[in-house]
């Protein structure tokens, strides 16, 4: 008994080891968290939840026209306001550098769609809009990842990443 007991010890005492060598046991990685970022702010765009998007952002965000964080709920908020049931699809994300400075470079590509077009898309062929973002992040003081900079474009759906295209074949099967 003492034996099995002994050898218990030492395999959770290895794998308590083996956790604080790789410094990561049970928490997503950087990666996993960004992406989760991304996804929280489309969630939040969707529901237009404009503060608590506002809120994900860093006090001094600007984008790439200059515009800082009152100037992009005007830009958001007039977007919502022309289009009913805004539905925004993540797809593919490309993390750049991330630093141990709390910083961080990622660009992804996002399908809006808008109104009835979700819905009746396959019936009709109602296409998305889509788009590329090229974001900076920086980690606030809890070391949750925020907006500091964005810039985007918008893509054709020939010029999208290839795992972009493989999320909206799962989505869209017509496609």
């Amino acid at each position: 008994m003492r034996r099995a007991a002994g050898r218990l010890s030492a395999v959770s005492l290895a794998a308590v080891a083996v956790c604080l060598l790789a410094g990561s046991c049970g928490r997503p990685s950087e990666e996993a968290r960004i992406r989760e970022l991304l996804e929280e702010s489309a969630a939040r765009a969707e529901k237009r939840d404009i503060g608590g998007l506002m809120d994900l952002f860093t006090p001094d965000y600007k984008d790439f026209e200059g515009r800082d964080k009152a100037g992009t709920v005007r830009l958001v908020t007039d977007y919502l306001a022309r289009y009913r049931g805004i539905v925004v699809h993540v797809l593919g994300v490309h993390p750049g550098a991330i630093g141990a400075d709390g910083r961080a470079e990622v660009e992804c590509e996002v399908a809006l769609s808008h109104g009835a077009a979700e819905i009746l898309r396959k019936l009709i062929r109602i296409g998305s809009e889509y788009y590329r973002f090229r974001f900076e992040l920086r980690k606030d003081a809890a070391g949750e990842w925020r907006f500091a900079y964005a810039e985007w474009e918008a893509a054709a759906l020939t010029d999208l990443f290839p795992e972009s295209l493989d999320i909206l074949r799962k989505l869209f099967p017509d496609l």
